[in-house]
């Protein structure tokens, strides 16, 4: 799928599934990095940033907002295809997440890194959220 298409159909979701930030302070952000077939090659397809913009919005870029990401994730487009289809609620949508993260095929690879201290992330809400979706 060409970038601008692939940033299309995942802008109809993240945005719009306000749960995925749930508990998390305004100014929580995500950075994320989209591969072709694996998360191992050396240029993206596609970047962005999802971060919460105020209590009811969550604002999807492509430009550097300014805020220094909390977690930096990491996605082949298949993979982050499969987790968006038929716009899952945030439960289901942590839960296939989960699936991929411990079962990686060919073509089906995600990957996350923690930019921040843990006590820095748990006073932004990350405490509760990792315990709401059992991460």
């Amino acid at each position: 799928m060409e970038p601008d298409k692939l940033y299309n159909e995942l802008a109809e979701y993240f945005p719009n599934t306000l749960d995925l930030m749930r508990h998390l302070d305004v100014r929580a952000c995500w950075e994320y990095f989209i591969f072709e077939d694996s998360i191992e090659e050396d240029k993206q397809k596609l970047h962005y940033f999802l971060f919460k913009d105020s209590e009811d919005s969550l604002k999807m870029t492509k430009e550097d907002p300014g805020i220094e990401p909390d977690l930096i994730l990491y996605f082949t487009e298949r993979a982050i295809l499969n987790l968006i289809e038929d716009s899952p609620d945030a439960d289901e949508y942590y839960s296939r997440y989960k699936h991929v993260m411990e079962n990686p095929k060919p073509g089906l690879q995600i990957d996350n890194k923690i930019d921040k201290a843990r006590l820095k992330l748990w006073k932004l809400g990350y405490k509760k959220w990792q315990s709401d979706f059992n991460f």
